[in-house]
């Protein structure tokens, strides 16, 4: 797993687990909206998110960004943290859709 990759699905295992910081950051984001169960999030606006936190995305383009989403393991990841990412509001398009990455685990948080 490259380095870019493993950023990535350590951004989602926080996310996953709920991780107080990751989560106000978050929060803070006017592009995201988070609810108690679910992070509501686009493609494009998590590109420029992270592009802005990290280095390693300044490094890529969005089409790269995109592809690198779909081939890492990020789901199965989740998953072992009691949630996953969601298609919430489907407009046809990848770019335009809304995702979610819902927790299905209650832990009191």
């Amino acid at each position: 797993m490259q380095a870019i990759e493993r950023a990535l699905v350590s951004f989602f295992e926080q996310v996953a687990k709920k991780d107080l910081v990751r989560l106000a950051t978050l929060k803070q984001e006017k592009r995201f909206t988070v609810d108690e169960d679910r992070w509501y999030f686009t493609l494009p606006d998590l590109h420029r998110f992270l592009q802005h936190r990290d280095a390693l995305f300044g490094g890529i383009d969005y089409r790269q960004f995109r592809q690198l989403i779909f081939n890492s393991p990020i789901n199965q990841t989740t998953k072992l943290y009691g949630a996953e990412i969601v298609i919430a509001d489907n407009l046809g398009k990848v770019d335009t859709s809304r995702y979610a990455l819902v927790w299905h685990a209650k832990d009191g948080r």
